[in-house]
């Protein structure tokens, strides 16, 4: 591994809190199987020491700088030097100070960027702000000197691994992988965050969720599930560390997912069952032959995994930063059609003919489409689901918004709906409106999909006079 490599890696000993998960002891990031399970135990190992180097483990973490999650870094150069003790002059243009007065600087990591220590991660013990004094929790290998840049890491990471701990857990796995012990009882089922998708965004549809985006789902919840709103329970600066957690989470699990597949077509999980066949030759001698092929893959860095590993790093690094870029937003370019009749029965009609959306939601919005009881194409495996009906991006059985209920997983604000119209539902089969319908028609379906829980709710139409001799009023909303 090259050096400029390590010099973006901080060890950070994150506080053993289990949670609602079990003994602190035991935990540990599981594999996702489903894309592991087609890949050679030893392609599969090198997978698990590649993340291990990168992200640590749940209770040892490592802020890898390389990815665009705030750890509360602070970077500076060493003043003068006293034992364990050092003054330092902080850099405010590349420093989060403010991470700086969090209790969980203790136990942080620093990392030294040149010097006798270059590349090398040592813990912090104290960190005195009166005259910015830090004290190391080990001796360290050789003396800092005067001048030695370092940089100071993981304060975020730290508060946000106990929060998740506490909070968190139980439903989404030690991983992320939404398989914590609650888990099992719930439907819908927790978050996967391992695929980096996360369903209910502003952004446009090719884009990650954005900070806000994750702000708004763990301080609002999300209604008509078991997820729910963790404000007031949760200050602000907790949002932000817990945030920084689940993206750092999801940003690891996309890597994982990444190297998997690099891996899967030369070390397939059979190759040295098929190869002995063809060519009469003992599996042992083959598995030799891959053990010194992933050795040499492992090692190349020009071409093998570490190049490989610096390529999907950056891919999946820029995909988060630019899910901060304003411009992702979805803003509807006019303002919302009133809410009107005629505005609805026009939505109404691009619900059942135009727009296709009876297809999946069904003639009167229950979701009850034809779609859901045909079998799917499952992308993974090439051939159809086992059950009949819609499937999301990791597997499970999902079925059409009800909208006569009026519950609304993405929020129910016009301009949520219109998002989720516009741009469909990441990771599920709700496709982005096509590019000749116009916003206005947009708003249209708004309009109309808000009013059908009143107008399912609405008494029929009867026939003759009310008592009072007036003809009987329809129920439907002006």
């Amino acid at each position: 591994m090259s050096a400029r490599v390590w010099q973006t890696l901080v060890v950070v000993l994150a506080s053993a809190v289990a949670g609602c998960g079990g003994d602190a002891s035991q935990m540990q990031f599981a594999e996702n199987t489903t894309v592991a399970k087609p890949v050679h135990h030893k392609a599969r190992a090198a997978v698990k020491k590649t993340l291990v180097e990168h992200f640590g483990t749940p209770l040892d973490s490592v802020a890898w700088l390389k990815l665009p999650v705030n750890y509360g870094k602070a970077e500076g150069t060493v003043k003068s030097v006293d034992g364990r003790s050092f003054i330092v002059e902080f850099n405010p243009e590349a420093s989060d100070l403010e991470s700086l007065k969090s209790p969980e600087l203790t136990r942080a990591g620093l990392l030294f960027k040149s010097g006798a220590n270059q590349g090398k991660s040592f813990l912090l013990a104290s960190y005195d702000a009166s005259d910015k004094s830090f004290e190391a929790l080990t001796a360290f290998e050789a003396a800092p000197a005067d001048g030695d840049q370092f940089v100071v890491a993981g304060q975020n990471l730290r508060h946000g691994r106990k929060l998740y701990a506490r909070h968190c857990q139980h439903c989404h796995g030690v991983s992320g992988d939404g398989e914590g012990p609650t888990a099992q009882y719930l439907n819908p089922r927790p978050r996967d965050y391992r695929l980096g998708v996360f369903k209910f965004t502003s952004t446009n549809k090719d884009t990650k969720a954005s900070r806000e985006d994750l702000k708004r789902i763990v301080s609002q919840g999300i209604p008509g599930t078991y997820m729910p709103a963790f404000v007031p329970m949760l200050k602000d600066h907790e949002l932000t560390s817990l945030i920084e957690y689940i993206r750092w989470l999801a940003m690891r699990g996309e890597v994982e997912v990444q190297l998997l597949k690099e891996l899967k077509n030369d070390f397939a999980a059979d190759r040295a069952k098929k190869e002995a066949k063809e060519s009469n030759t003992s599996t042992s001698e083959i598995e030799k032959q891959i053990a010194k092929q992933l050795e040499e893959y492992e090692a190349n860095a020009a071409e093998g995994l570490p190049a490989f590993l610096e390529s999907a790093s950056g891919d999946i690094a820029g995909a988060w930063e630019g899910a901060e870029a304003p411009e992702t937003v979805i803003v509807p370019p006019v303002p919302r059609v009133l809410d009107s009749k005629e505005s609805r029965e026009r939505g109404k009609l691009m619900f059942l003919k135009d727009g296709k959306c009876v297809n999946c939601h069904g003639p009167a919005g229950k979701g009850n489409g034809f779609q859901t009881e045909d079998y799917q194409k499952n992308d993974a495996t090439g051939g159809l689901f086992e059950k009949r009906g819609l499937h999301d991006a990791w597997g499970e059985q999902i079925k059409p918004r009800d909208l006569t209920r009026g519950i609304y997983r993405g929020g129910r604000r016009p301009i949520d709906i219109y998002r989720r119209i516009s741009q469909g539902i990441k990771g599920t089969p709700m496709p982005a409106t096509p590019a000749t319908v116009t916003p206005e028609q947009i708003w249209d379906l708004v309009n109309y999909v808000l009013s059908v829980p009143f107008e399912s709710a609405a008494p029929k139409a009867a026939t003759g006079s009310s008592v009072e001799g007036h003809p009987v009023e329809q129920g439907h909303p002006k």
